[in-house]
This record gives structure tokens, C-alpha cells and sequence, in this order.
């Protein structure tokens, strides 16, 4: 039973670090789009086999849902680089 849980386990998270790398290889607005649609799709499938009480599956889920949380963050990751949130330029002190 091992055998068959890891024999389905394994092609699943190889074609999920190909989509992975896909995702984040994309340039400009289309890395935006593929890295959220990619990471909802992760964090749904990781979330869906935490149901499962089989240790294989919560652990392969777990792995799952942080990459799909980390393709969120590069989903909304700024485009352009030139305004950065910690400094404003109506308070200059001179």
C-alpha cells in the first residue's frame, strides 16, 4: 500500500515543481497572472488533502499549500520597482 500512496505521490509533486517553475519564469503581468492562478490552485489542493487522515497526503498537502502561498506572494509582487512604501515624499525635513 506504501508502494502505491508514493507511486501516485511522486508523479504529482513533479509535475507540480514543472508548473512551478513555469509560473515563475514568466515575465511582467503575465508572471502575475500564472503565479496567482497557480497558487490558488496549490493552496486548494493542499488544503483539500489535509482532509485525508493519511500521513503521506497531510505532509504532501502542508508542501503544497507553502508553495502556493509563496506563489501568491510572487503573484503580487510590484511591477515597478520605483515607489517603495517606507518612504514618502510629502515629509521632507530639511
Amino acid at each position: 500500500m506504501l508502494l502505491v500512496k508514493l507511486g501516485f505521490l511522486l508523479p504529482v509533486f513533479v509535475v507540480c515543481g514543472q508548473l512551478y517553475l513555469f509560473a515563475v519564469t514568466r515575465q511582467g503581468v503575465e508572471k502575475q497572472d500564472y503565479c496567482r492562478g497557480v497558487g490558488i490552485g496549490y493552496f486548494t489542493i493542499g488544503t483539500v488533502s489535509l482532509v485525508s487522515r493519511d500521513v503521506y497526503f497531510t505532509f504532501g498537502g502542508l508542501i503544497l499549500i507553502m508553495l502556493g502561498l509563496r506563489l501568491i506572494a510572487h503573484g503580487l509582487d510590484r511591477l515597478d520597482k520605483q515607489i517603495f512604501i517606507d518612504r514618502h515624499e510629502g515629509s521632507s525635513k530639511d
